[in-house]
C-alpha cells in the first residue's frame, strides 16, 4: 500500500498536467516512507522486538490445559484409571488381579480376573515455573535485547543508505538538467555565430563555407539538446527508482536543485572520530560483540544444575469429559543436573569463547576499515575540490578566449573553424565545470555516508 504522500504526488501531477517540482527534501522524505529496502529493515526490527518479548516470557510460569480420552484393556492402565476415578474397591480390583486364593476365607467371593476394557476422560491443568537455570534465562533475555538494539542501528544505517542513494540520484538529475541548460546556451551562441557569418557573407566579408560550417555545427548542437533531454529523463527515472516510486512518469517531475558546492571546514581527524563514534553499523557490530560475550555465560549455564517447580490439578471420569468422578493435585520442586554428556556442554562453552574472540577481531578490523574508508573519501573530496577550482579557472580563460576569437572573426583575423573550435572548447569546459561541481558534491556525500553523518535532514550535519 503506497503512502499518502506518494498518492498526493501522483494526483497533483495528473490533475495539473504540468511537471511537479520536486526538491531533494521531498524526494528523501518520500523514499524514507516508500523504500522497499527500508520496509524490509523495519519488518526485521519488528521481528527482533517480538523475539525479545517472547524470550522475556520464559520467566513466567507455563500453564497447560489438556483433555484426554483413553480406552484400554491393559491391566495396569485400566486399573490405574479406575483408581483415579475413585471407583476401585477391593472387589473390583479382582478384575485385574487374581484374588481367588481369598475364597478360602470368603467362599465364592472372587472370580478369576478377566481384564475388562475401561474408559477414562482425563482433564488436567498443569504448570511449570523455572526457579534457577544457572543464569541462562537472564543471559538469554539480555542477548535478545542486545540483538534488538543492534537491529535498530542496522535500520539507521539502511536509512542512511536510502538517503545516500536518493541524494546521489537527485544530484545526477540536477546535472542532467544542467546539461540541457548548457546545450541550449551553446545553441544560442552558435546561432549567433551562424547569423554573424550570414551577415558577413552577405556583405562580402566571409566565404559561404563559413555559413555552412556554422549551420552544420548548429544542427549538431540541436541534436545535443535532444540527447541531454533524454539523459534527464533517464536520470529522473533512476531517481524515482531510488525513491521507491514505480507508478509515475519521469516526465511528470522536475528537480529544483542547483549545482552548488561548499567545502566543509572539518579536518580528516574530525570525520574519522565521528565515524568511529557514530556510524550505526559499527555500533551494531559492537553490540553484537557484547552479545557474543554473553553467549559464553549462556553456554556455561548448561554445566550447572537447574531448579524448577511444577504442579497440576487432575480430574478423571469414566463417562463424561470434564467429569469429576475423581480429582487430585500434585505439587513439587525438581533439581536436574546433567553430570556427564560426553563433554558437549564444555566444548560448546569453549566454542563460545572462540566466537567472542572472532567478533572482537572483526570489530577491530571493521574500525580500521572505516577509518580507511573515511580517509579515502576525504582525499577524494580534496581531489574533487581541486578539480572544481581548476574548472572554474579554465572557464574564465575560455570565456576570454571566446570573446577574443569572436572579435577576431568579425575583424577577419580568425576563421570560422577557429571560432567553432573555440566555442566547442568553451562549451566543453562549461560542462566540465558543472560535472566537477557534481563530483565534488558526490565526494562530500560519500564522506558523510562513510562517517555516518547522513541524517534525514537532507544528509546534513547535526
Amino acid at each position: 500500500m503506497k503512502k499518502i504522500s506518494i498518492v498526493l504526488l501522483v494526483i497533483a501531477v495528473t490533475l495539473s498536467g504540468y511537471s511537479k517540482e520536486l526538491s531533494l527534501d521531498e524526494a528523501i522524505n518520500i523514499a524514507l516512507k516508500n523504500s522497499y529496502q527500508l520496509k524490509a529493515a523495519k519488518k526485521k526490527l519488528k521481528s527482533k522486538e517480538l523475539e525479545y518479548k517472547a524470550t522475556k516470557g520464559i520467566r513466567w510460569p507455563t500453564i497447560t490445559f489438556s483433555e484426554m480420552f483413553m480406552r484400554t484393556n491393559i491391566p495396569g492402565w485400566a486399573m490405574m484409571n479406575e483408581l483415579n476415578q475413585h471407583r476401585l474397591t477391593m472387589n473390583s480390583s479382582s478384575k485385574y488381579v487374581d484374588m481367588t486364593s481369598f475364597n478360602i476365607l470368603y467362599p465364592g467371593m472372587f472370580q478369576p480376573p478377566h481384564y475388562p476394557e475401561w474408559n477414562n476422560w482425563q482433564t488436567k491443568i498443569q504448570f511449570q515455573v523455572p526457579i534457577w537455570a544457572g543464569g541462562k534465562i537472564g543471559t538469554g533475555i539480555e542477548m535478545r535485547k542486545k540483538e534488538f538494539e543492534a537491529t535498530k542501528f542496522d535500520l539507521q544505517r539502511t536509512k542512511q543508505k536510502v538517503i545516500y542513494d536518493v541524494t546521489k540520484a537527485y544530484l545526477g538529475a540536477v546535472l542532467a538538467k544542467e546539461g540541457i541548460k548548457l546545450a541550449k546556451q551553446a545553441y544560442k551562441s552558435v546561432k549567433k555565430h551562424y547569423e554573424t557569418a550570414k551577415v558577413m557573407y552577405d556583405n562580402g566579408l566571409a566565404i559561404y563555407a563559413d555559413v555552412l560550417r556554422a549551420k552544420v555545427y548548429l544542427t549538431k548542437v540541436k541534436a545535443k539538446i535532444a540527447e541531454a533531454e533524454n539523459q534527464y529523463l533517464i536520470a529522473k527515472r533512476g531517481l524515482l527508482l531510488a525513491m521507491g516510486v514505480d507508478n509515475l512518469d519521469p516526465a511528470q517531475i522536475d528537480v529544483t536543485g542547483q549545482l552548488t558546492f561548499k567545502m566543509p571546514e572539518k579536518d580528516i581527524k574530525y570525520w574519522q572520530e565521528v565515524a568511529v563514534s557514530e556510524r550505526p553499523d559499527l555500533i551494531a557490530l559492537r553490540t553484537r560483540v557484547e552479545t557474543a560475550r554473553k553467549y559464553i555465560d549462556f553456554q556455561k549455564a548448561d554445566m550447572l544444575p537447574t531448579i524448577g517447580a511444577f504442579g497440576y490439578y487432575q480430574m478423571d471420569d469414566r463417562y463424561n469429559p470434564f467429569g469429576t468422578d475423581g480429582t487430585g493435585f500434585t505439587l513439587g520442586v525438581a533439581l536436574n543436573w546433567k553430570i556427564f554428556d560426553g563433554f558437549q556442554a564444555y566444548n560448546k562453552y569453549k566454542a563460545a569463547k572462540e566466537t567472542y574472540k572472532q567478533y572482537s577481531n572483526l570489530k577491530k578490523g571493521f574500525e580500521e576499515y572505516i577509518k580507511f574508508s573515511v580517509f579515502k573519501a576525504y582525499k577524494e573530496l580534496n581531489t574533487a575540490r581541486n578539480k572544481l577550482k581548476a574548472a572554474e579557472e579554465n572557464l574564465k580563460y575560455a570565456e576570454e578566449v571566446l570573446k577574443i576569437t569572436e572579435k577576431r572573426y568579425k575583424n577577419q583575423m580568425a576563421s570560422m573553424i577557429d571560432l567553432l573550435d573555440t566555442q566547442t572548447m568553451y562549451d566543453q569546459i562549461k560542462f566540465e565545470k558543472a560535472k566537477a561541481t557534481y563530483d565534488a558534491n558526490i565526494s562530500l556525500l560519500e564522506l558523510k555516508y562513510q562517517s555516518g553523518k547522513l541524517k534525514e535532514n537532507n544528509g546534513g550535519d547535526k
